[in-house]
């Protein structure tokens, strides 16, 4: 027996179904998430909600994900957290899959941004100097 895929939502429901969608993805990012929860939270089906996330995120759901995953390694990595350790906290399977994703997203791969990162005092010290290349 067959399932009836979902009715479409009400024309113009897409930006709060977006940030639903956003939502899920940021809570659930250590997870493997596939679109079928979101787009059931959303109330669309999971063409739509990728179509439309697309849209306004100017990315897939899965590529959104990814972003968000490679932002929290950054943070942990930040906070003094072994590489390995932050692929594994933030949902990688591995250092090496983190890897592939961060330099992919940030440009250098996890070590290279640790290395060429200034110390902490110094970020400190150029506040109020003006935006600067972001890091």
């Amino acid at each position: 027996m067959r399932c009836a895929p979902p009715s479409p939502g009400p024309a113009g429901c897409e930006p709060s179904a977006v940030s639903r969608a956003r939502e899920y993805l940021a809570e659930h990012a250590a997870q493997n998430v596939t679109l079928s929860e979101p787009a059931r939270l959303a109330g669309l089906s999971a063409f739509h909600l990728c179509r439309v996330f697309r849209q306004t995120t100017g990315m897939t759901p899965h590529a959104y994900q990814t972003h968000f995953r490679v932002r929290q390694a950054k943070s942990l990595l930040a906070a003094g957290l072994p590489i390995a350790s932050a692929a594994i906290a933030v949902g990688f399977y591995d250092q090496a899959h983190l890897t592939r994703h961060f330099k992919r997203v940030v440009g250098v791969p996890p070590g290279r941004y640790l290395t060429d990162r200034p110390p902490e005092d110094q970020r400190h010290s150029r506040a109020g100097r003006g935006p600067g290349p972001e890091r």
